[in-house]
């Protein structure tokens, strides 16, 4: 392995040990798992190391490693080496200490050998005349992690963060973590076996499944966080059998393929379409957010309010999400066999945009009854199936699928103005200000999308929907 690639691997092995022991270490004061403060900074590190391989970089993954060993230091980490708190403990400080330890031995060997002549990327670069990371690559990939935190969650302006920018800045790396970071490594699945769109629309769901069912467990819970109107909009269509409504079950569901999801992910592909069906990430990069995710999840299962769901809830709903897998699993195989067709002509993108306003705003319009769960639903299906009908039979490209993805996310923003924070008291300017500012985002990432070219895609960009 190249020192380039030693250094974060060896940063992540050591926040994997940081958090196994937070796992296996006694739990904090309300029954919850214990996330010691050294993993985010060892995965920041890991990541800095990754993309910034300069003297700069190397500097600041040193200072990491070290603030995390003195802390360890402090916190027992000879007896607990030795089994003092027993065996499992002992395993991963274990697995923190041999991450570290290769982690700094990377680190001095790149600080020793100095910057490579002629470019960026340290000795190692010039030694295997390999380039380093794509910088405008890099942006997309942090662009589609901000966006699915503010699709998410942030756009809605629903939670008491609204307005605040500490809580801002906050919500865009933890959700960045909780939806960009599976969204990166489903994308990554995807695009790496040649699968399309309906493949990753099904692990989207599935991802959606685990983050209502599983994760912050809110599918089953009557009253979630004291979310102001939650039991009004649950009880109509509550299934007492099931423990959970209709009306939660497509709007959280539903909610999180689109917002969290697919529109952020059909954005960033049509800021570069010649990326648009090539990986992004490689194992490190996919490793990372593999973990980064894992971490944000652990986080919300340590709140006892997430842990609202039985055994039986919880085990049926990871029964659903195998399910979505294999059906993923399934067309993505047809995908690859099937032939590819480009249509008679191009969709005009204005029109896809308007009839994707519409079919976007009537399920927030319905109520939530049983008949408004039925309109909601047969709405998205025939959207769905016209968007599958144009796709088959015209020329259609990843500015099509970001059109419909801006336009989702567009009445998202709009409806925000119309309702106050469903939970916390937020004023009327901060309010308005941070739906303006979210709106701006998703303004300036559809620009970045659709902004003008040729009438005809170049063949880099032609990305019609396989039959699959």
């Amino acid at each position: 392995m190249r020192r380039q690639q030693l250094v974060p691997v060896g940063l992540l092995v050591g926040a994997v040990g940081l958090l196994g022991l937070g796992v296996v270490g006694p739990p904090t004061s309300d029954g919850g798992i214990r996330i010691p403060p050294g993993v985010p900074i060892l995965l920041v590190a890991a990541g800095a190391s990754w993309w910034w391989r300069g003297r700069p970089g190397t500097i600041l993954s040193l200072v990491a490693v070290a603030v995390v060993t003195v802390a360890s230091l402090g916190a027992g980490l000879g007896p607990d080496l030795i089994g003092d708190r027993g065996l499992p403990v002992a395993a991963m400080r274990w697995v923190q200490v041999v991450g570290l330890v290769a982690a700094t031995y990377a680190l001095v060997r790149r600080l020793a050998a100095g910057p490579a002549p002629g470019g960026p990327d340290g000795p190692d670069a010039a030694v295997n005349n390999r380039p380093g990371p794509d910088r405008s690559r890099v942006l997309q990939v942090v662009g589609l992690l901000v966006l699915c935190g503010i699709g998410a969650e942030l756009l809605a302006a629903y939670g008491d963060s609204t307005g605040n920018i500490g809580g801002i800045a906050f919500a865009l790396v933890f959700f960045g973590a909780l939806y960009g970071a599976p969204a990166l490594v489903a994308r990554e699945l995807v695009r790496r076996l040649g699968w399309g769109w309906p493949s990753l629309l099904l692990i989207f769901a599935a991802l959606g499944v685990a983050e209502a069912g599983l994760i912050d467990q809110s599918l089953f819970s009557a009253d979630y966080g004291g979310y102001e109107g939650w039991e009004e909009n649950r009880e109509p269509t509550l299934i007492p059998s099931l423990g959970f409504s209709g009306y939660s079950a497509y709007s959280f569901i539903i909610g999180h393929v689109i917002f969290s999801f697919a529109a952020p992910v059909a954005l960033a592909e049509a800021w570069v379409p010649a990326r648009a069906r090539k990986p992004w990430l490689g194992p490190i990069g996919t490793a990372l957010a593999a973990v980064a995710y894992v971490i944000a999840a652990l986080f919300i299962l340590a709140d006892p309010e997430s842990r609202s769901g039985s055994p039986a809830q919880l085990l049926a709903t990871a029964g659903v999400i195998v399910v979505l897998l294999l059906v993923a699993f399934v067309l993505g195989r047809r995908a690859q066999t099937a032939s590819h067709r480009d249509g008679a002509g191009e969709v005009p993108l204005w029109a896809l945009f308007v009839t994707a306003l519409v079919f976007a705003l009537v399920p927030d319009l319905t109520p939530a009854t049983w008949l408004g769960v039925a309109i909601a639903a047969t709405t998205t299906v025939v959207f769905c199936v016209l968007v599958l009908l144009a796709a088959r039979t015209r020329v259609w490209t990843v500015r099509h699928a970001a059109t419909i993805g801006a336009a989702y996310l567009v009445v998202r923003g709009l409806l925000a103005f119309t309702y106050f924070p469903l939970i916390g008291d937020v004023a009327a300017g901060p309010k308005y200000a941070h739906n303006v500012a979210m709106l701006l985002v998703v303004a300036l990432a559809g620009w970045l999308a659709l902004r003008g070219r040729a009438a005809t895609a170049p063949p880099a960009e032609r990305t019609a929907l396989p039959a699959g």
